[in-house]
C-alpha cells in the first residue's frame, strides 16, 4: 500500500499539466517567436545603427552620443528581459502576444537569478535550432532547452494581451524603430558617407598637384638665389620634416651650392596616389633631376622616386614626409 501512495504521488508531481487551460497551455513557436522579436531586434538594430555611425561621423560628440545609444539599448535588453521577466513573467514582446515566463513547478515569476540563467542559455537553442526548439516544442509544455535549464515554461497568460488595436499599435511600435534605424543608414551614407567619399575623390587632384610642385620646389635650385629658393620650398613643408629640411637647407645645401655653384633642376615626370583619407594622403612622385657644378659644368641627368606624405592643415594640403626610393 505504501509502494502504491509513492508510485501514484510521484506520477502526479511528473504529470504535465492541463493543456486544455489556456492559462496552463505552452505557447506555441510562432508566438514566441514575435514576441523575441518584439523584445530583441529593435533594441539590436538602434545598437548596430549606432555602432555604424560611431565610425562615419567625425568627432568626439558623435561618438559619445553613438555608443551611448549601444549602452542604452543593452540596458534596455537587460532590464527587458532579465528583470521585468524575472519579477512579472512579462517582457514587452510577451505582453503584447499575451505570453508569461513562469516557473514549472509552482507557476509563478522565475526570480532574476533564474531569469538571467535563462537569457544566458538562449544561445543554445540557437546553435541547435532544430534541436533546441522544434522538437522540444512539439512536446509536453513546449519547453526549450533554455526552458529546461532555467527550469521555466513560456504559458500563454489567463489575462491575455492587449486586444484588436492596443497589439496591433504595440507591434507597429516595435517594427518602426529597425525601420528607422535602417532609414537612419541610408540618410546618412546618402547625405555624409557620400558626401565623404566625394571630398576624397576631389582630394586625388590635390594631392597629386602638391606633392609634385613641391617635390620640383625642394629639389631645384640656384646658386644665386638658393636661399630664396629654399624659403618658398619650406612654405609647402610642415611638421617635423619642416624642421629637418630647415636645418638641412640652412647647414648643408645652401653653403654647398654657392661654394660649389651647384645648379640643380627638377621636373615631375608622373605621379600615383598611394592612399587619400581627409587629413592624410601619400603619393609617388617620379622625378627627372638635371645637375651642374663648377667643377662639372656637363648636365648630369638623373631619375628618382620619391614617397611623399601629406597632410592637410588648416584645408591645406603640406608636405609632412619625403622619403627617395632610390
Amino acid at each position: 500500500m505504501t509502494t502504491l501512495n509513492i508510485d501514484t504521488q510521484v506520477k502526479e508531481e511528473n504529470a504535465e499539466p492541463n493543456r486544455g487551460s489556456a492559462g496552463e497551455q505552452g505557447a506555441s513557436l510562432v508566438r514566441r517567436a514575435r514576441a523575441l522579436a518584439v523584445d530583441m531586434c529593435p533594441a539590436l538594430a538602434a545598437a548596430a545603427t549606432a555602432g555604424v555611425l560611431s565610425h562615419i561621423l567625425a568627432g568626439q560628440v558623435w561618438a559619445v552620443l553613438c555608443w551611448g545609444i549601444v549602452a542604452v539599448s543593452g540596458l534596455f535588453i537587460v532590464a527587458n528581459s532579465v528583470i521585468c521577466q524575472g519579477r512579472t513573467g512579462r517582457t514587452a514582446g510577451k505582453y503584447l502576444e499575451g505570453l508569461r515566463t513562469v516557473s514549472v513547478t509552482t507557476g509563478a515569476p522565475i526570480g532574476i537569478v533564474r531569469a538571467t540563467i535563462r537569457v544566458a542559455c538562449l544561445p543554445v537553442d540557437g546553435i541547435l535550432f532544430l534541436i533546441g526548439r522544434f522538437w522540444p516544442l512539439q512536446r509536453g509544455q513546449r519547453r526549450t532547452f533554455a526552458d529546461n535549464i532555467a527550469r521555466s515554461v513560456v504559458r500563454t497568460s489567463d489575462t491575455g494581451g492587449p486586444a484588436g488595436r492596443g497589439r496591433r499599435l504595440g507591434l507597429t511600435a516595435a517594427a518602426m524603430i529597425p525601420l528607422g534605424a535602417l532609414l537612419v543608414l541610408v540618410l546618412v551614407q546618402f547625405f555624409v558617407q557620400r558626401a565623404g567619399d566625394q571630398e576624397v575623390v576631389a582630394a586625388h587632384g590635390s594631392v597629386t598637384r602638391v606633392a609634385s610642385d613641391g617635390a620640383v620646389a625642394l629639389l631645384s635650385y640656384k646658386p644665386d638665389t638658393v636661399d630664396q629658393d629654399l624659403d618658398a620650398a619650406r612654405g609647402v613643408l610642415t611638421g617635423d620634416f619642416l624642421e629637418t629640411y630647415t636645418k638641412l637647407a640652412k647647414d648643408v645645401v645652401a653653403p654647398t651650392a654657392r661654394d660649389k655653384q651647384v645648379t640643380m633642376q627638377a621636373s615631375a615626370a608622373g605621379s600615383a596616389v598611394e592612399s587619400v583619407s581627409a587629413d592624410q594622403a601619400s603619393v609617388l612622385v617620379y622625378i627627372n633631376q638635371s645637375t651642374t657644378t663648377a667643377s662639372s659644368p656637363e648636365t648630369t641627368q638623373s631619375q628618382n622616386a620619391i614617397r611623399i606624405g601629406l597632410t592637410r592643415v588648416d584645408e591645406t594640403w603640406l608636405i609632412s614626409r619625403f622619403e627617395p626610393l632610390f
